[in-house]
């Protein structure tokens, strides 16, 4: 910022003086002296062509023959054409035409070189503001229309649309620039006052799923300068289906499968405890239990994967054994252990664990159960047949490191999103939600997932979990 303001600073104007007064003659030198480009001409003719091939910004004008019409001439090449007109006041025939051009100065022809001076002093820091805010609007527009979603500049003092990019005119209906902006039926008079009003100091909105056009919009109202404020628009529309989607995925899972599964599990256990039923029907009540608790584990795992999505989940942190929860999960993964011929041996700190091992984490049991279900089922899948998966927990002051090894790698075209939505490969039934819902959990709980893995040496994953903070 401070060199381009310094460019400006420095900037030299290209100035053009035009007829036979001597002091705007006696004026070339010091203004070359202050690094100014000067011309002079004396004749309409010399003058035109001048002005046509130079395009100066300042013409200097003084006791020259047709004034006002070499003057309406140069307005033909450039309408914002300026000049400063010497005049002398006692003949005011010669200069009373040209009040009827805007945007002129005048000085008497008595005036001193050091007026003169000023004046283009004073010309010259006005000009290199216009010429930065012209640079400036230049930059702001191409920003905007280099945006993919409507962008418009909107005037509160005549209530219309000022810019609008091409988005706007490709993403919303037609509109005139005469007519109210776009968006502004879909809000009430309230909003409209309180997000267009003029402050001392500028400030923003933002509007969350604005129903108009057929479409939902989030909108951001920034107020960019006096009475001038800008709207971007973005459609959500596709977002917001997407979380009634889920939502209503959310409603059917727990009202529509949990309650049902819920009462097969109840069902399940009257059945293995008081039904009476024969040895050798009690392992299949027995199935049937597992298989409804695991149903209900699975329900809530993606009851739980929408929670922590939308961020409406709140982990219900608190001390527990995290040993007993990764039992839990191996106990998850019998049916899959049992068909590939798979042993899973868990240690601490490289030694066998006893079942009386405690090893106290800080986080909600239930999500940790489920953290572990998926990444241990992940690494039971790529397993080779009749192979060894070894879990090993060691610990430091603060967190619970926990490492699942397998001797199979993870291919080479997943490593890259191996914790994204849907990363599977090779699996028929895979969700590839298992290892992402797990580093959401993971993270969620304070903790993290990463990964290791090659051809060689198999492949490990490895979790941090935090350990109860020091009261």
């Amino acid at each position: 910022m401070s060199h381009s303001c310094h460019t400006y600073e420095n900037a030299k104007l290209n100035i053009l003086i035009t007829g036979k007064s001597p002091v705007i003659h006696t004026l070339m030198p010091l203004l070359y002296d202050q690094g100014h480009a000067v011309s002079i001409t004396r004749s309409p003719r010399e003058t035109l062509f001048t002005y046509a091939s130079q395009q100066p910004d300042l013409v200097i004008m003084a006791e020259q023959d047709n004034t006002c019409q070499t003057f309406s001439s140069i307005r033909e090449v450039n309408k914002e054409a300026e000049a400063l007109f010497i005049i002398d006041t006692s003949k005011p025939e010669s200069f009373e035409p040209l009040f009827d051009f805007n945007n002129i100065s005048f000085l008497p022809s008595t005036v001193s070189k050091e007026k003169l001076l000023t004046f283009v002093k004073n010309f010259q820091a006005k000009h290199l503001r216009k010429k930065k805010h012209e640079e400036d609007a230049k930059l702001y527009g191409l920003i905007m229309q280099s945006l993919p979603f409507p962008a418009l500049l909107i005037s509160t003092k005549t209530e219309q649309t000022i810019l609008a990019n091409k988005a706007a005119h490709n993403q919303l209906p037609a509109f005139e620039y005469e007519q109210s902006p776009p968006f502004m039926s879909a809000l009430s008079d309230e909003v409209r006052h309180n997000i267009f009003s003029d402050l001392e100091s500028y400030h923003l909105h933002y509007l969350k799923s604005v129903n108009a056009y057929e479409r939902f919009w989030d909108l951001t109202v920034d107020q960019v300068a006096p009475s001038v404020f800008m709207l971007l628009a973005v459609d959500v529309t596709e977002q917001r289906q997407q979380m009634q989607l889920r939502e209503e995925m959310e409603r059917i899972a727990r009202h529509d499968l949990r309650s049902p599964t819920a009462n097969i599990v109840g069902m399940s256990r009257i059945l293995e405890t008081e039904a009476g039923l024969d040895e050798e029907f009690q392992p299949l009540a027995e199935i049937v239990r597992k298989t409804s608790e695991r149903m209900i584990r699975q329900i809530d795992t993606s009851l739980t994967l929408i929670r922590l999505e939308t961020g409406s989940l709140k982990a219900d942190a608190h001390p527990f054994n995290l040993y007993s929860a990764i039992s839990a999960a191996i106990g998850d993964l019998s049916q899959l252990v049992e068909e590939k011929n798979l042993e899973i041996v868990s240690l601490q700190d490289g030694n066998p664990i006893t079942e009386e091992c405690f090893i106290v984490c800080y986080g909600e049991a239930s999500l940790i159960i489920t953290m572990f279900s998926n990444l241990l089922k992940n690494a039971a899948e790529a397993a080779p047949e009749h192979s060894t998966i070894t879990i090993n927990i060691t610990e430091d002051s603060r967190f619970i490191t926990t490492k699942i090894h397998n001797m199979g790698a993870i291919p080479v075209s997943i490593r890259e999103t191996f914790f994204d939505r849907y990363a599977t490969y090779g699996k028929k039934k895979g969700t590839g939600l298992g290892t992402y819902s797990a580093r959401l959990i993971a993270s969620a709980s304070g903790g993290d997932i990463s990964f290791t893995t090659s051809e060689e040496k198999g492949t490990t994953l490895i979790t941090t979990i935090p350990k109860p903070p020091i009261k």
